[in-house]
């Protein structure tokens, strides 16, 4: 099992970062569910787990597009659907680095700090209204885009998976 990805597969760190990115990306359109539905229950609990994980997923973005540059092993698509990877590809890349800087945004103008697992990035400090309602909203309406970029995505691997039959599902498992 090689650690680069090769031209018929996928490699250990590749995969390791799809697949713990993925788990945590679901878990956290899902925990923005649970807080809306259970606001003032579980939003107190889940609020400092959410701004942790979205600040290890902004980490774990930079390591991919580095291990990304760096690996070069990895097949490229046919011709035919280059750009429509490289366009979805971007669009996942982009809002997996605008939705969390807008969180933070909006949590830094509701004057309350952003902490990983408890440790303080960015402490409180008065609140920006302004800045809280614009950078909630633009959180909100990205997290919703991407559940549609997901479901491209998922999509797309689908389709090459049984209607093109490119078997590509085993490269990334």
């Amino acid at each position: 099992m090689s650690w680069l990805d090769t031209h018929h597969r996928y490699g250990l760190v590749s995969r390791f970062l799809h697949w713990s990115m993925a788990v945590l990306i679901l878990f956290m359109l899902a925990s923005e569910v649970w807080m809306e539905a259970f606001e003032h229950f579980v939003e107190a609990n889940l609020m400092g787990l959410h701004k942790s994980i979205g600040v290890l997923l902004l980490a774990l973005l930079a390591f991919r597009l580095a291990w990304r540059w760096f690996n070069r092993g990895r097949l490229a698509p046919p011709v035919h659907w280059r750009l429509a990877a490289r366009l979805g590809h971007l669009a996942l890349y982009a809002l997996l680095l605008i939705i969390p800087i807008s969180g933070v945004l909006a949590a830094w103008g509701s004057g309350h700090g952003v902490a990983f697992f408890g440790v303080p990035l960015l402490p409180a400090g008065s609140e920006i209204e302004w800045l809280e309602d614009a950078f909630e909203e633009t959180h909100e309406i990205l997290a919703n885009l991407l559940w549609l970029v997901l479901g491209g995505h998922v999509l797309a691997a689908l389709v090459h998976q049984w209607w093109l039959g490119e078997r590509s599902l085993q490269r990334i498992t």
